[in-house]
């Protein structure tokens, strides 16, 4: 099959939904030769924080002269974005070649369990063949949803895992309590494989404690009481841990602590690493770390910011970061989201700082809230709301009326948020999405 086969392939699987369990991924990676355990991995879950987290300590791998490959979902831009080895996305012959050389093996899983892989099994199988065969030398994988019974959770042996800020989503899957989730998350953990633990888990935290104990694994916290915020602007944040000076810029006050619980990871693994780690490394890779749609700065006169927040979580986060930077601007939201996410949370928090409100149906995806009906749950806050057919619309409409002083931001779903601002195309490296 051909590029355009291969996706109508994975589209035909996607309609499965997520299936959650481990016995048929399982199955398809032992066909495969087990890559997975021919892989040194960090291993991350939590509800926010994953992929930024992961960038810090991409960005500081590569300045140390690492391969470094990436598992992510979901992602921004385009569909193979989700498979990257030294900041290279699989090309689409790659991705061709490898569903016609896994098929086979597909064929032969669901003929034994009587179960259909899902889209994210078999991505997940080909992430790990992939880095494998590329001689990766650290994989970074990120759950796609939970962790216990999640696909990515068949590593043996991590170099560590990491749990990132936990708070609620998934309900209908993961749990209705923040305890209930946090122990489907800590199933990623491993005996005697350290668990490093985003500062701020309160809630979480005794669930933590006990899986740790119970894998005689210790547990790292970043130590608040070695943090120094020196410095937070619309350029970067600077600040001091264990006495050594960082300046990041991917921006917010929780950017801050998922560098320095990237840092820790770090500190944890180096010992695993071929050349180990330099303090430079850390502090230079911090600095050049980049990480699209995450408050992201894309013009300034008028502003305009891209963040995928989809959470009550992270739109906590966003409304810090514009009540902290853009008071007594005007606000314009761009906004689309999916069904199943607790929207009515983000929009009590979020709309009140709104002066007017594009709402859009997110493209291409069978959980997006319609258009009309998130313009009606908007209204219900007493806020006007405009419907655009596409995100750039939406885009355009927001530019034309907005005054060079003005805030323009695009949030509620990574599943679009690329669209908006990416008018010449400079963000995508393949076009496909």
């Amino acid at each position: 099959m051909n590029y355009k086969e291969a996706r109508n392939r994975i589209a035909e699987k996607n309609r499965l939904g997520s299936v959650l369990g481990l016995e048929r991924i399982r199955k398809l990676l032992h066909q495969l030769g087990e890559p997975q355990n021919h892989l040194q991995v960090v291993h991350v879950a939590g509800t926010n924080g994953k992929g930024s987290t992961l960038a810090f300590i991409h960005a500081v791998l590569r300045h140390a002269g690492y391969r470094v490959g990436r598992y992510i979902s979901p992602t921004v831009f385009c569909y193979l974005e989700r498979f990257q080895i030294d900041e290279r996305m699989m090309t689409e012959g790659e991705f061709a070649d490898y569903m016609n050389r896994i098929q086979p093996h597909v064929e032969k899983v669901e003929a034994e369990t009587e179960k259909p892989l899902t889209a994210f099994e078999i991505e997940t199988a080909i992430a790990f063949w992939f880095l494998y065969e590329k001689k990766a030398d650290v994989m970074l994988l990120e759950t796609g949803m939970g962790g216990r019974q999640d696909a990515t959770n068949v590593v043996d042996a991590p170099l560590c895992t990491i749990l990132t800020s936990i708070g609620l989503d998934h309900v209908g899957i993961l749990g209705t309590t923040i305890s209930e989730i946090a122990y489907e998350k800590t199933g990623i953990l491993r005996d005697k494989v350290p668990c490093v633990v985003y500062p701020f888990n309160e809630e979480a935290m005794p669930v933590i404690k006990e899986q740790c104990s119970l894998h005689n694994t210790s547990m790292i916290v970043p130590d608040l009481n070695q943090l120094t915020i020196k410095s937070e602007t619309l350029e970067e944040e600077i600040f001091d841990y264990k006495n050594v000076e960082y300046h990041i810029g991917i921006l917010g006050k929780h950017q801050i602590y998922n560098a320095i619980t990237a840092i820790e990871a770090l500190l944890a693994i180096k010992g695993k690493l071929k050349n180990g780690l330099k303090k430079v490394n850390i502090q230079e890779g911090l600095h050049n770390a980049d990480w699209k749609g995450r408050f992201e700065i894309l013009e300034r006169h008028p502003y305009v910011i891209r963040d995928g927040a989809h959470n009550p979580d992270a739109a906590q986060c966003l409304y810090e970061q514009l009540i902290k930077h853009f008071t007594n601007r005007r606000i314009i939201y761009i906004i689309g989201v999916l069904e199943d996410k607790d929207h009515h949370a983000m929009l009590s928090l979020l709309l009140p700082l709104a002066d007017r409100v594009y709402v859009l149906t997110v493209p291409d995806n069978t959980r997006a809230m319609q258009a009309q009906a998130l313009a009606e749950e908007v209204r219900a806050f007493g806020k006007q709301a405009l419907i655009a057919d596409t995100p750039e619309t939406a885009y355009r409409l927001a530019k034309e009326e907005a005054r060079q002083e003005d805030v323009i931001l695009a949030f509620g779903s990574l599943y679009y948020i690329g669209r908006i601002g990416d008018r010449d195309g400079t963000d995508r490296q393949n076009h496909d999405a």
